[in-house]
């Protein structure tokens, strides 16, 4: 369950692969469904509601009719789709909140389509050639979401990145190490980093 302090993070580190901003609920519910429905055929995301393009957190009223309209767009996504709206407070300002996980069963589909996260947009796969790409990419995406049994987070990480990372990302720094990894969904349930954050951490230590 995404926290408030989890949502701060969020909008600090801004829209991303992971990452989806909205000021409010669009005229076109569909709109969202489509992101959500992207963030399922890659690694998972988030999208929030009550964030304006400046990356700051104003909050949203959503009504049950709104609500109703969101959760059945959602379930036009095939095969189906564990994914519902929640409101988290945040300072005050209410927002919507939808967790989206890296979908077991790709493709999922929208209306007879097949949306995709390329780095911070969603895309609708429109020729043959782009979906073979994504067939062939979503091998890469069950790679990075395997468990690295070899990397143990609690001894392994170095203390003088994470500070160094948060930093570099302007990130708070009162952001715990936990929370950031926990966030930027590093680690599974069961405390084992993920292959693709295992390569990231490699190569930003390089960076950095």
């Amino acid at each position: 369950m995404i926290t408030a302090d989890d949502i701060k993070l969020f909008v600090a580190s801004g829209e991303g692969y992971n990452a989806e901003f909205k000021v409010s609920v669009p005229a076109k519910v569909k709109e969202l469904t489509e992101e959500i429905c992207a963030f399922a055929n890659a690694a998972g995301g988030v999208l929030l509601i009550g964030v304006n393009d400046a990356n700051e957190i104003k909050g949203v009223t959503i009504d049950n009719v709104k609500r109703s309209a969101i959760q059945n767009s959602l379930n036009e996504i095939t095969p189906h789709l564990a994914c519902s709206l929640s409101f988290v407070e945040v300072d005050g300002n209410t927002m919507g909140v939808l967790e989206v996980p890296s979908g077991p069963n790709k493709p999922y589909v929208l209306s007879g389509a097949i949306y995709v996260r390329i780095g911070p947009n969603t895309q609708k796969l429109t020729t043959a050639e782009q979906m073979r790409d994504f067939f062939q990419q979503a091998d890469k995406i069950y790679f990075d979401e395997a468990p690295c049994k070899e990397f143990v987070v609690d001894t392994m990480v170095a203390k003088d990145f994470l500070p160094v990372f948060k930093t570099e990302s302007k990130i708070s720094v009162e952001i715990s190490d936990e929370q950031l990894l926990k966030t930027l969904k590093s680690i599974q349930t069961d405390r084992l980093l993920k292959m693709g954050r295992y390569c990231f951490l490699v190569n930003s230590r390089k960076l950095f």
